[in-house]
């Protein structure tokens, strides 16, 4: 949605303005990694970019789950039309590289809800079909309900530093553990216009690393299974957890569209 997507500047002021409400910082949540390390050529090659068709600019992540077929969050996409929409897979930069396909669909949860996040998820179609190599190949969805104290990784672009808040241009990712739903419902017990549900996914991680992670809709993966996308959370690398779609609660949703298993 618009008003997500146009806070990227705000993010930063945000995270210089630690006396901040708690719910006020959730609201203008982009979705950034803090304290991550630089990708190497091939390591994910299922990370996509969402960007602008007139201009380029990246507003969100995603993750390719088939030839035509892309995930991501459907708070990155209610708002877009597929003609107003790029993807870009196949590079470690943000600026530079990779290839660019056209989107030809736009299919979010028909249960999102744009006030507490819950089912933040979308479909993507592809208007033709993506040609895999060693830097573009999709990612597994994962089958089983995650359990907590997982071994994950966020990957994504935006601030590798906060203070001063620095973006990179190559890919950037953290290593993260999953916290139980119940721990994290209690770490958010302020936040009320945000819902942690038995289909969300939440990792914590130190402050200063990992609080913010990846861009909006971008993949959370274990053992080379998708197991979460990047939803929502309180900037950035300030001590809270960070909030995921849970893959495997939306699969049965995602095979009835793509029919991919």
């Amino acid at each position: 949605m618009t008003r997500l997507r146009g806070l990227v500047v705000l993010c930063v002021a945000a995270v210089l303005a630690s006396s901040q409400d708690p719910e006020d910082l959730a609201e203008n949540w982009i979705g950034r990694i803090v304290g991550g390390q630089n990708a190497v050529a091939g390591q994910f090659p299922y990370q996509v970019s969402l960007r602008t068709a007139l201009d380029g600019y990246h507003f969100c992540g995603g993750a390719i789950i088939g030839g035509q077929w892309l995930l991501t969050a459907a708070h990155c996409v209610s708002d877009r039309t597929p003609d107003e929409t790029v993807a870009l897979v196949g590079s470690l930069w943000k600026q530079r590289g990779g290839v660019e396909y056209g989107i030809g669909q736009i299919i979010v949860h028909p249960n999102y809800n744009e006030w507490t996040q819950e089912n933040d998820i979308a479909v993507l179609r592809l208007r033709r079909t993506i040609h895999f190599n060693t830097a573009i190949f999709p990612v597994r969805m994962a089958r089983s309900y995650a359990s907590d104290g997982l071994a994950v990784l966020a990957s994504g672009w935006g601030l590798s530093s906060t203070s001063p808040a620095v973006s990179p241009d190559v890919l950037q990712y953290v290593a993260l553990r999953t916290i139980s739903n119940q721990d994290c419902r209690k770490r958010f017990a302020s936040i009320e216009n945000r819902a942690v549900t038995p289909s969300s996914l939440c990792t914590f991680s130190r402050t200063r690393q990992g609080t913010c992670l990846g861009d909006s809709g971008g993949p959370l993966v274990n053992d080379g299974q998708l197991v979460g996308l990047v939803s929502w959370g309180i900037p950035c690398a300030a001590g809270y957890p960070d909030v995921y779609v849970r893959v495997a609660s939306y699969r049965a949703w995602i095979t009835a569209i793509t029919g991919i298993n």
